[in-house]
């Protein structure tokens, strides 16, 4: 796979979030889906999902690759750039918070690109999503209409571990400093009203419902 070539819609994004804070709906509605949208591809897991939903483009990416880290990541954008190919990315902080020299890279690179910083103001119900999502293996993360039929609603319980995992992503996603970036557009996930093929799960799973116990640890959330 090669980047898009040519700037306005096609330029290079950053997309700034946190898991379960409504990225997928804003890359296919706010940002019109880009053709160059690459996914998590600071997540050390991307080949996995790139797999697991078989994109084949992106598949013929990582092949382009010298190894599976961020090294090989971050020169291969920076080698794209250079021959005007750009990229469309999500990430989540937390998934280079213990890589002190990547984020100085990604304050640099993006300095003076388009960045997005999408943020949930709902904790309580980003934490019931996220941990859904987390104790019933990943499912169905993000269901298009035609697909929400099919999706059985999974009873489960909680304990501590539970809570404080999401607590330490949901801190480490936190730890970026936005003021490095020039052109950074802010948006909330409750604030967002465009159409999208994706559905909002807490408008199909009641989550405190499905989640047992969940009351039991809402004061540590909140």
């Amino acid at each position: 796979m090669t980047g898009v070539t040519g700037k306005n819609n096609m330029d290079t994004k950053l997309l700034i979030a946190s898991p379960r804070s409504g990225s997928t709906w804003f890359i296919d509605s706010y940002l019109n889906k880009p053709s160059n949208y690459i996914g998590e591809y600071f997540n050390k897991d991307w080949l996995y999902w790139i797999k697991r939903r078989k994109h084949k483009n992106l598949l013929e990416m990582f092949d382009q690759l010298d190894k599976d880290n961020l090294a090989s990541k971050t020169k291969f954008l920076e080698s794209e750039i250079e021959e005007d190919r750009h990229y469309c990315v999500k990430l989540f902080p937390s998934q280079i918070y213990n890589c002190e020299d990547y984020r100085e890279w990604l304050y640099n690179f993006y300095k003076d690109k388009n960045v997005y910083y999408l943020q949930r103001q709902n904790k309580w119900e980003q934490f019931l999503s996220y941990t859904y999502q987390q104790k019933t293996g990943w499912e169905h993360p993000n269901p298009k209409i035609n697909e929400i039929s099919k999706i059985e609603k999974q009873k489960i319980r909680i304990d501590k571990s539970d809570v404080e995992l999401w607590l330490d992503i949901y801190n480490r996603d936190f730890s970026l400093d936005l003021s490095k970036f020039d052109k950074l557009q802010k948006f909330d996930y409750e604030a967002m009203d465009l159409s999208t093929e994706y559905v909002r799960m807490r408008d199909y799973i009641d989550y405190e419902s499905v989640i047992e116990n969940a009351g039991e640890y809402k004061w540590m959330i909140l």
